[in-house]
């Protein structure tokens, strides 16, 4: 299942590569690409939208990383922007920090190249 995350055809194009996944916990690369950016040319910041998108595929890859998980959905999804993204890949860490019978919550950190926090993530997956 995690290889199917990594090339569903919006994850593909975001270019995401889950790097990581087991026992809840998942890393994943969003490489840098000029497609990804506001407006403003090279030296613009990565789209927020690109940003949370990383953070969900980061967690639901954590979840499936589970051996209990054989479906899920994002119930919900709170992203804080801390910082600025600028020409680097984005790099998002992903936990499950509970996981019941049918609800997971899961923490994400994304960090650029030089490893400064560029968002956190607190996602809510139903899973059975």
């Amino acid at each position: 299942m995690l290889r199917a995350i990594e090339s569903a055809p919006f994850a593909a194009m975001l270019g995401l590569k889950i790097e990581s996944a087991a026992d809840g916990a998942a890393l994943v690369r969003m490489p840098f690409d000029l497609r990804l950016l506001n407006e403003g040319g090279s030296a613009a910041p990565v789209h927020g939208g690109a940003i949370a998108s990383l953070a969900d595929a980061a967690a639901c890859a954590a979840v499936w990383s589970l051996s209990k998980t054989v479906r899920s959905a994002t119930i919900s999804i709170t992203v804080n922007y801390t910082g600025f993204a600028v020409n680097s890949d984005l790099i998002a860490r992903a936990r499950v920090r509970r996981a019941g019978k049918r609800i997971a919550s899961v923490s994400v950190e994304i960090t650029d190249g030089s490893d400064a926090l560029v968002a956190d993530a607190l996602v809510t997956y139903k899973i059975a």
